[in-house]
């Protein structure tokens, strides 16, 4: 029996945070739409904090309770601003919340540092997003679908998984700079990659409201066809492809992909995405916990294993079989290590056949990758190191 005694109430705190509006995923799945947000940690004007700046967007001033109360419709130019700043501040929470369970005790700063990012939500004209490290910004275009101006402009800041996404880069460039600096390694590339599409999927999940709509949608079944493990939706849907940009429930092997990055890249997300729907399975236990509270804690904690696992890895040159072997050390339960086991195998990515096995270094493609990946500061690395280990 719970004893009387289990509240310990104190003094209530002033708390600093502030109240937003935020798409929770693209605008296109109209079932999670605009909802109501909060931030935690004090907000400037701006809007801004002390890891990010918003650029090119007029200065948006909260309401006497520092809240920032935007509709798209009324206040549009408003509504984006804090929208997008509210998706990197919500990854930045995520990742300093993940790296505080594993006791990774680093403070968490940009590549460059403390300096704060730079964040464009309306970089220009283009169907683009990119992280740049040079530029220590984010920037964020908007487009007109088929190039017609007819059609409506379809802005990739407003998409919650194209926003993490580009953040995802911006923080493993942070924990992991030699993956870009020092790798020729295609899969390091993949890694990148996919990380941009993790940190979409595990920001989702560390938000309550969300892990309740993936429960009400898929019943329980994260193998069923829901928003949750697709991609950019309105971004795939502009050119073509009603599944979005990616499906992270997939069941690609490495003997199924080409040598593109980003087709490598989608191996790794559906390895960790299966990882994630078996954890949720082994730990369904209704009569003890409502579902979308074991997908949330589950989600926490897939979210600091990876993390760790990286963390941890290769700094330079870092493979998806040097990643896999880091979460089964790092997993301390037998049922989830032969999880992991399980999955990264029927991916060939462990126990792989002599014939994917060794990689020579050589030019990489990077069609189909995010613009991060495919900007010229960042492929400009890659090759003179993929040079550099040819010739010695």
């Amino acid at each position: 029996m719970y004893g009387l005694n289990i509240f310990i109430w104190k003094k209530k705190k002033v708390m600093a945070g502030s109240k937003v509006k935020i798409w929770k995923q693209d605008p296109s799945v109209l079932n999670i739409g605009i909802r109501s947000s909060y931030i935690s940690t004090e907000v400037q004007n701006g809007p801004a904090d002390s890891d990010i700046i918003l650029q090119g967007m007029p200065h948006v001033v909260g309401n006497a309770e520092k809240d920032f109360i935007f509709y798209p419709e009324e206040n549009p130019l408003e509504f984006d601003a804090v929208h997008t700043f509210t998706i990197v501040r919500q990854v930045l929470t995520m990742l300093r919340r993940a790296l505080n369970r594993m006791d990774i005790t680093q403070n968490f700063n940009w590549y460059w540092g403390a300096e704060p990012i730079q964040v464009y939500p309306r970089a220009g004209l283009d169907a683009n997003a990119y992280y740049s490290r040079n530029e220590k910004a984010l920037r964020f275009f908007y487009f007109h679908p088929s190039g017609d101006e007819s059609n409506s402009l379809i802005y990739t800041c407003r998409s919650f998984d194209i926003v993490a996404h580009e953040v995802g880069h911006a923080a493993l460039d942070s924990l992991k700079p030699e993956f870009l600096s020092s790798s020729w390694h295609p899969q390091t590339g993949g890694l990148h990659e996919s990380f941009g599409d993790l940190t979409a999927i595990f920001t989702m999940l560390a938000q309550l409201d969300v892990c309740e709509a993936i429960v009400v949608e898929s019943k329980a079944d994260l193998h069923t066809k829901t928003f949750f493990p697709i991609l950019a939706e309105q971004f795939g849907e502009a050119f073509g492809r009603p599944m979005g940009l990616r499906n992270a429930d997939n069941d690609l092997k490495m003997s199924d992909v080409s040598t593109e990055v980003h087709d490598i890249s989608r191996v790794f997300t559906g390895a960790i995405y299966d990882i994630l729907a078996d954890f949720f399975e082994l730990y369904q236990n209704p009569a003890l916990y409502d579902h979308a509270e074991s997908l949330f804690k589950v989600g926490k904690y897939l979210t600091s294993l990876v993390i760790a696992s990286l963390w941890q890895g290769p700094d330079a040159n870092a493979t998806y079989t040097d990643i896999a072997n880091k979460m089964i050390e790092l997993e301390s339960d037998d049922a989830r290590k032969e999880i992991i086991r399980v999955q990264f195998k029927k991916r060939e990515i462990l126990d792989a056949p002599v014939g994917l096995r060794g990689v020579k270094p050589r030019k990489l493609s990077w069609k189909g990758c995010c613009g991060t990946m495919r900007l010229t500061e960042h492929q400009t690395l890659f090759e003179k190191n993929v040079i550099n280990e040819a010739l010695s």
